[in-house]
């Protein structure tokens, strides 16, 4: 059983602000949970309930996080209700330490995707998971996006919130500019942009796409900051695509045009 003040801190790791202030964020599920123990993730603690725990499932996941160095705990079904985001626990949690990667992990060759206040969470999600599948080297965020470690973020991305960087910055506008410096092509995704299908056959072996707001798509001052716009022409009659949509598109265009034409 937990404690009061331990089933506090934990309840509350839905929270951007509690999970800056812990230096940890909480993984619900027994499949996100090996995800994470198998691609190294800084996991501190696994607590599974008791039922969860006397099945072969739960002992084979109290192994692995063992096996891995955290430290395995036993819960309360009551407990788990308490703690957990959804209104269906699964019955097992990761407690794991906040990681920093910094914005130098984003320059080099290959393919990076920048939010630029992509606000849904499972947006974003699903964004790192498209990420993840058509290799990019890392995800990158300014200010306004979700949190990479917000609960729905992480069930959205399935997994790949640690196959991949996802790195956080104060100044997006600022990171672009230094990644053009380095020799990346900077494209924002906008509905008045060149043909993507074209300008893919063109680009160079270091390439990084932007997607902006879900309302107001991207800023200004992002704008300001890249060397062309793109659009996914859409010859149907549907006005656009939603961000995930455009995104995943674009990305799959990209990784059939590494730097060499489609």
């Amino acid at each position: 059983m937990l404690t009061r003040a331990r089933r506090k801190v934990l309840g509350s790791l839905g929270h951007r602000e509690a999970r800056i202030r812990e230096g940890i964020y909480q993984l619900e599920g027994p499949r996100s949970i090996h995800e994470a123990l198998r691609s190294g993730a800084p996991v501190l603690e696994v607590l599974l309930t008791h039922a969860l725990a006397e099945t072969p499932a739960g002992r084979e996941l109290a192994q692995a996080a063992s096996d891995h160095g955290a430290t395995v705990v036993t819960i309360s079904e009551n407990d788990c209700r308490l703690i957990s985001d959804t209104r269906t626990p699964q019955g097992a949690f990761a407690v794991i330490a906040r990681a920093h990667p910094g914005a130098e992990t984003l320059i080099g060759d290959g393919l990076v995707l920048a939010l630029d206040e992509v606000a849904d969470p499972g947006n974003v999600g699903t964004l790192v998971r498209a990420a993840d599948a058509f290799g990019c080297r890392a995800v990158v965020a300014g200010p306004g996006s979700a949190d990479f470690e917000n609960p729905k973020v992480l069930r959205a991305a399935m997994g790949s919130s640690f196959h991949l960087p996802l790195v956080t910055v104060a100044d997006l506008p600022q990171v672009l500019r230094r990644l053009a410096g380095e020799g990346t092509d900077v494209f924002a995704a906008t509905l008045s942009g060149a043909d993507a299908y074209l300008t893919g056959e063109s680009v160079g072996s270091r390439v990084c796409l932007v997607l902006g707001n879900e309302a107001r798509g991207v800023s200004p001052d992002v704008l300001a900051a890249v060397q062309g716009e793109l659009t996914v022409p859409c010859p149907g009659r549907a006005e656009s695509l939603n961000v995930a949509m455009a995104g995943t598109v674009l990305l799959s265009i990209f990784t059939r045009c590494p730097g060499e034409g489609c």
